[in-house]
């Protein structure tokens, strides 16, 4: 565990890598910032860390925001970078470099799993665990899109769980990219109904056309883990809040 911000990373020796480090957009950084440590981290790590086999870089389904269309968010689905934010840019651009890396120099293989909002303990700010909060805290819930299809959301338990079985399992491509995310998405208005008619909620139109969700595609996903649908992630999320849903 060593701070990506200081620049220091010793030379080590490794089988597998799990790259989980970066900044989020969870506190308010520059836009460099995100540059210097999430891109320029990974390439410190990438000189000083020989890797023998596999390399799972932690990355983000935020490099699908403004795709408006009613189909699924793919993992070939064509990224425009002049729209990302300052985070999605520092991850899709560690992916390319990445992509990039000549095979002969780095042979090991590049498994890229691009993370919807993580819930589970201790997990960061999300659509999801504002709602528990909310609940929680008696406060007025307000939401847009209801018709809207959700499965942007993964569980950090099962997240873990899906990392061990692509440690065990056979890669053959030496580049993949691999969403995460639940199966059998539920329109947002569903998840409210389930919380019953005890919760504070408000519906309002988005502003714009840049407020609406996109869903994500998990076709790459069945190859190494077992899919979870959205209501069985909500359910086991809900219940640790010990909040009642139907």
């Amino acid at each position: 565990n060593y701070d990506l911000k200081k620049g220091f990373i010793p030379k080590l020796e490794c089988d597998i890598l799990i790259h989980a480090a970066g900044i989020t957009p969870q506190k308010k950084y520059q836009d460099l910032e995100y540059i210097k440590v999430n891109y320029n981290g990974l390439k410190k790590i990438l000189n000083k860390i020989k890797i023998k086999k596999k390399l799972i870089f932690l990355s983000t389904t935020d490099i699908y925001k403004n795709k408006f269309t009613k189909d699924y968010a793919k993992e070939n689905t064509k990224v425009n970078f002049s729209e990302l934010s300052s985070y999605a840019k520092s991850k899709f651009l560690c992916e390319e470099y990445l992509k990039d890396l000549d095979k002969k120099k780095f042979p090991f293989k590049k498994i890229i799993l691009r993370l919807p909002g993580i819930i589970g303990l201790k997990n960061h700010k999300n659509f999801i665990s504002n709602i528990a909060n909310n609940i929680v805290k008696r406060k007025k819930i307000i939401f847009f899109g209801g018709e809207n299809l959700f499965n942007n959301i993964y569980h950090v338990e099962h997240l873990a769980d899906f990392i061990k079985s692509v440690l065990k399992k056979k890669v053959i491509k030496n580049y993949s990219v691999i969403n995460i995310a639940a199966c059998k998405p539920i329109k947002i208005k569903n998840i409210f109904k389930m919380l019953g008619k005890n919760i504070n909620i408000s519906e309002k139109k988005p502003r714009n056309k840049k407020n609406y969700s996109f869903v994500i595609s998990i076709s790459n996903f069945g190859k190494y883990y077992k899919k979870i649908s959205t209501l069985e992630i909500l359910h086991k999320y809900f219940k640790s809040y010990g909040i009642k849903i139907q």
